[in-house]
């Protein structure tokens, strides 16, 4: 069964939302002088963007597979990731949420690769 053009557009904006949230990260982490942090988790939202823009190029093609899994799984990785991003503001376990949210944003790469390739 093929994506519904509101399944393609929840996946996307769930995929952007992760993305923002990897900002907001690393502008928190530069303002937090530790660029090494900012650095890790540029790289890794950078990865998350070049996969959305390549589902926004995508997005008139048919995607194939279950986009119910899909907006799950994301909507789950949001909710972590602004958890994670509201302890890094009030600069809690700043380390720990940065290793949290490089892995998170690792995921929803994942997903997106998986929504790529038809799931």
């Amino acid at each position: 069964m093929a994506f519904k053009p509101t399944d393609k557009e929840k996946v996307l904006e769930s995929l952007m939302a992760a993305h923002r949230q990897g900002q907001i990260t690393e502008i928190n982490l530069r303002l937090q002088e530790k660029p090494d942090e900012a650095e890790k988790v540029w790289q890794e939202n950078s990865r998350l963007s070049a996969e959305i823009d390549i589902l926004i190029g995508q997005m008139m093609d048919e995607w194939l597979g279950d986009a119910e899994r899909a907006i799950k799984g994301l909507a789950k990785i949001n909710t972590k990731l602004e958890a994670a991003v509201a302890e890094i503001k009030k600069q809690i376990n700043v380390a720990q949420n940065v290793v949290k949210i490089i892995g998170l944003l690792d995921d929803a790469v994942a997903i997106a690769k998986k929504v790529a390739a038809g799931l």
